[in-house]
């Protein structure tokens, strides 16, 4: 493999953003290099959080509460994070920082907006614990320094090794400027985009990157049956995979306004094979839906249950939207016109910053919590439900994902709620567990190279490396789904005059340098984390208003099924009666009990969160949950896939 640095000519990163020559801060070290890192194969360290018990009889009295734990695979930096649980707070805008631009129902300054979801009552600062047994203690008090009231609360640990060696898995394309969704499909060891597929068990230390100017030696898609679909109306390429069923998916093709179809996929032929009969009762032709996006058509993703596809528009002209669209059918089934929240002023005019990405799990399951949606434009990160109604906002102020203009000369200015050359640009945004999002950080400081926000949106804490090469980030993934690939996985690479310190680009990148930086290394890092209840348990079951009382038992269908990280059950029940709802695994063994009471005639819903009868996260698979009552037995099947 050839080492040589390369010093580039001082250049304009028109892929990034126009009319700037100062170079960005980057993450990361100069004199890390390809050869300090790992690749080939699964990564020898897979971070694990056990032994994590639910605490129900903490005093909440301000006293020291130590929490026992164990780290297996390696040591890592700790963060303990407690949550309110079921509480449901209202409308609530928090936290110093400058207001929106333009929003006349939120107008109030302050970084956080959130309403009707659990709210973050304190978060530790990391810290470093080795493999083995450990103990983590919590003072009782929220971030104010306030005794936390007794109540029902999630306690969670993450842990992320800041000293591990990146573990290198392969290229991933440029997603600066553009819009580029990343899946990795763990069972099979490979990740992939709208042009290439990359197996993840390559030893890519070993690969020459230079040949991945355009594309080559790498599998590509034939897409072949897109373009001649779209003809001259749109691209040649899906730009989302989402995932079905087997191998069914539906998705999105920029340009021309956008528009959306369903295809299928031949994994050995790498073949991408559009629907060409779907669409037609909703106006389609060729099998493409017509999407008509303003400003830029970006991307998409499926609703919980997958019955819709949303898609995504704005970042220029001054016009933000989400649109629903039946899976089944393709008809439009709503708008949201969220211009009020992505609106800013861009030099003296109103411009849209987004929405652009929009997340989803690591390998293109739905957001079972809604829709996050961001820009590399905007200072804010969204969330709506399902029905439109906004949960949670992260605007400027906190320290995450914030946007401050920046040159070489006179360093950062002001908070600003919109911009095209100020950091942090929010180049993708990924779903995990209990409705956290990971997104990349860059520009701001020396070290991070993304964050996680938390189920209300607050911002939790920092992937920060310490031995990793000079980075400009652009992905932060997060697998925890019990694979030989959990972790969190980082982009490497520099830009501007800072990728020549990248020792995998050689001496024929020059000069003209910006196309030939198409691909940058994907790298895993050790992470999990772990949840279990603290006080009081949660009231589990709910009575559904109806205006007719049942005339039978029922046990219905789980919401959704598979699910991560949480289901809805609903079951009905003719007259008053003691009745349980326990779930067991495959083999029959008791997992835990949901309902246990004595209930009126009505319906009823109750949620398992996919944790054990210790309040600790069980593992993937079919589980089987079953009513029982004096002269009923029901029960049903519902996977977790993590």
């Amino acid at each position: 493999m050839i080492v040589s640095r390369i010093l580039a000519a001082a250049a304009v990163a028109v892929f990034l953003v126009a009319g700037t020559a100062d170079a960005f801060l980057h993450a990361g070290s100069a004199d890390v290099g390809m050869a300090d890192m790992t690749s080939g194969g699964t990564p020898d360290a897979i971070l694990k959080i056990s032994d994590l018990s639910a605490i129900p009889d903490y005093a909440f009295d301000g006293s020291d509460l130590e929490v026992p734990f164990t780290l297996t695979g390696s040591g890592a930096t700790v963060w303990l994070i407690v949550y309110t649980s079921g509480q449901n707070p209202p409308l609530t805008i928090t936290g110093d920082g400058p207001g929106p631009y333009a929003d006349a129902e939120r107008t109030s300054a302050g970084w956080h907006v959130y309403d009707g979801v659990d709210y973050l009552v304190y978060k530790s600062d990391g810290e470093r614990f080795e493999e083995g047994a450990n103990t983590i203690k919590w003072n009782g008090k929220d971030n104010a320094g306030n005794n936390v009231g007794a109540g029902s609360y999630s306690l969670t640990l993450a842990a992320f090794d800041d000293e591990a060696t990146p573990h290198v898995v392969g290229p991933v394309r440029r997603t600066t400027g553009s819009f580029v969704q990343v899946t990795l499909d763990t069972d099979e060891s490979r990740m992939y985009d709208q042009v290439h597929v990359v197996n993840m068990a390559n030893d890519w230390i070993e690969h020459d990157w230079t040949t991945f100017a355009g594309g080559a030696g790498l599998d590509e898609w034939d897409q072949t049956t897109v373009a001649g679909a779209c003809g001259d109306k749109c691209g040649s390429r899906f730009n989302s995979f989402n995932p079905l069923r087997d191998d069914n998916y539906i998705g999105n093709v920029r340009g021309g306004g956008g528009h959306i179809a369903k295809f299928s996929v031949d994994w050995a032929a790498r073949q991408v094979i559009i629907d060409e009969d779907w669409g037609s009762d909703a106006g389609g032709e060729n099998g493409l839906v017509f999407t008509e996006m303003p400003g830029r058509d970006y991307g998409s993703a499926l609703n919980a249950d997958k019955t819709q596809i949303i898609t995504s528009g704005g970042v220029s002209g001054t016009q933000s939207s989400l649109k629903g669209w039946s899976v089944d059918t393709g008809e439009k089934l709503w708008e949201w016109d969220v211009s009020e929240i992505f609106l800013y002023d861009n030099n003296g005019s109103d411009r849209s910053s987004g929405p652009g990405w929009m997340g989803r799990q690591y390998n293109g399951e739905p957001d079972p919590f809604g829709v996050v949606s961001s820009s590399h434009h905007a200072s804010v990160a969204v969330r709506h439900d399902y029905d439109g109604n906004v949960k949670w906002i992260n605007r400027n102020g906190d320290g995450y994902g914030d946007m401050i203009p920046w040159s070489a000369e006179g360093g950062f200015g002001e908070l600003t709620y919109g911009h095209t050359e100020a950091p942090s640009f929010k180049y993708s945004i990924y779903a995990t567990d209990w409705g956290w999002v990971g997104l990349p950080d860059n520009g701001l400081d020396n070290s991070s190279f993304g964050y996680v926000l938390g189920e209300d949106g607050s911002g939790l804490f920092k992937f920060e490396p310490k031995n990793a090469p000079l980075t400009w980030a652009q992905f932060a993934i997060i697998v925890n789904g019990d694979t030989d690939w959990d972790g969190v996985f980082l982009s490497l690479g520099g830009i501007q005059d800072e990728a020549g310190s990248n020792d995998w680009l050689n001496e024929e990148i020059q000069g003209d340098w910006i196309p030939q930086l198409v691909f940058f290394p994907l790298a895993h890092f050790p992470y999990d984390h772990a949840r279990v209840s603290l006080g009081e348990a949660a009231t589990a079951v709910a009575e559904v208003e109806s205006t007719v009382l049942p005339d039978s038992y029922t046990l219905g269908n789980a919401y959704p099924n598979p699910f991560n990280p949480e289901t809805t059950i609903r079951f009905s029940l003719p007259w008053e009666v003691d009745v349980r709802v326990d779930v067991f695994n495959e083999q029959g063994q008791f997992v835990q009990s949901l309902v246990d009471q004595r209930l009126n005639a009505g319906e009823f819903e109750v949620t398992w969160d996919g944790t054990d009868a210790s309040g600790s996260q069980v593992s993937s698979g079919v589980y089987l949950y079953k009513i029982t009552a004096p002269n009923l037995s029901l029960s049903k099947k519902v996977t977790l896939l993590k």
